[in-house]
Formats: C-alpha cells, structure tokens, sequence
C-alpha cells in the first residue's frame, strides 16, 4: 500500500519548523524522491536568507525517513522512530542555498540489515545535481529489510 505525500508527513516524526520536506514527489521499494522548498523564516537560514549547504544531510535524513514510513504503511504505526548515525561521504557543488530555492532529493536505499540502513542521495536545485552523500540510518527492527 503506497500513502498519499500528505499521509507520508504526517507520520513523519519531524514536526513544526524541523519539518523539512514539502512533498514526497516519488516513493517505490527502493527509492524516495522529496522536494523542500526555503521559505521565508527557514529554521536555518542567516539574517540573509542564505542556507548552509550541510542543510543536505538533514534533508537526506528526512527523505530516508519518509522511505521508511511508506515502507511500513500497511502497519498502524503512527509515525516510524529513527536516527541518522552519520554519513561517511557528503560533497557540496555550491556555497549556498537561498531562501525560495526548491530542492529536490533523490534517495536509493543501498544497505539494509536488521535496524541498520544505507542511503546513496543527491540534492538538486532546478535539474542542477548540488549535493550528493551517503548516509547510514538505524530505526526499529522490522522497519529495514534484509
């Protein structure tokens, strides 16, 4: 059973202004695709409306998050309980975001055992790849497959 982008954020542990992710654009067995768009006030935004591109990690983070609350969408949890543990490789293409920047991550879900999981993402702003990492995810048991 595949849920509606707004049923996905919904049970996203993420709430108020660490919420990140505006749409879930995509979701299969294997991969998510998010969309974030900086508005005006963006937690991490300066005085000037710019955003550190670090800001990748945590969108990955959230992307991997809603893969993993689609995953268990036949169950009645209500959200799905997660760390991001780290990220062993984060290259940044540009200095900044700014605030009215739409970025679009896409996440592939490349390791998965017991509670441990791996995500090889990419950042994009207007088709331009900006950012792209790995990170290392742990949540409950039977929420990774093997």
């Amino acid at each position: 059973m595949a849920l509606s982008s707004d049923e996905i954020l919904k049970r996203l542990p993420h709430g108020g202004p660490m919420l990140f992710l505006d749409e879930v654009l995509e979701v299969g067995p294997t991969r998510v695709r998010t969309r974030t768009v900086l508005k005006e006030g963006f937690l991490l935004a300066d005085g000037e409306g710019k955003v550190s591109p670090l800001v990748s990690i945590e969108l990955f983070a959230q992307a991997a998050a809603a893969f993993m609350v689609n995953r268990v969408a036949d169950t009645d949890r209500p959200f799905v309980q997660g760390a991001l543990l780290g990220t062993r490789k984060l290259e940044c293409h540009v200095d900044r975001f700014e605030v009215g920047d739409v970025l679009e991550v896409e996440a592939e879900e490349v390791f998965g055992a017991g509670a441990l999981a791996q995500f090889r993402c990419a950042l994009f702003r207007e088709g331009e790849k900006v950012a792209e990492g790995a990170i290392n995810v742990v949540s409950g048991a039977d929420v990774v497959q093997d």
